[in-house]
């Protein structure tokens, strides 16, 4: 777990946090995030009547309030499961939307200058999360042989004049 001095940290070299009344949340997070997860955008507005904390992780989106007495209400949305993030604003504030499939979380009243970074930043890792785990495709998909056998087929069926087909198989053979 992170400590909070290495938390102030990250959101200090963020540089784009809106992080409007959301101290007693900033300080929940070194219970919140696990040993290495590091920071990569944080900002804060509304959401079901009160003022929630954004915070995109290289590993998970979460939204935290802590009650003014007690109580620490939180989502969490891993990467791997987010759908979709989308965003709106206009003059001065706007929102933000994550979609996983199942459920929307949407956090309005979010300081217009934060909401490009906070949604490129997380669509970024969302694009890491992605090619970590990606499949590999099949080695037949690659094979020179099998597209070259495809383009035989185009021919056959009229869609490629010889030299069109000689064109492309010399191409596939000089890689």
């Amino acid at each position: 777990m992170p400590t909070l001095a290495e938390i102030e940290r990250q959101i200090e070299n963020y540089g784009h946090s809106y992080i409007f009344w959301t101290r007693k949340e900033i300080r929940a997070l070194p219970e919140i995030l696990e040993h290495g997860e590091n920071l990569k955008a944080i900002t804060s507005g509304f959401m079901n009547n009160a003022t929630w904390l954004a915070v995109c992780t290289d590993r998970r989106i979460i939204f935290l309030n802590r009650g003014m007495i007690y109580g620490l209400r939180q989502i969490q949305v891993p990467l791997d499961r987010i759908q979709a993030i989308d965003h709106e604003f206009t003059i001065f504030f706007g929102s933000i939307s994550v979609w996983d499939g199942a459920s929307s979380f949407t956090i309005a009243m979010v300081l217009k200058s934060s909401i490009l970074p906070f949604v490129k930043a997380t669509q970024e890792q969302l694009q890491i999360i992605r090619n970590i785990t990606k499949k590999p495709t099949h080695p037949a998909a690659n094979d020179v042989a099998s597209q070259i056998e495809r383009l035989a087929t185009l021919k056959e069926k009229g869609h490629l004049t010889e030299e069109e087909f000689q064109t492309q198989k010399k191409k596939l053979l000089s890689i």
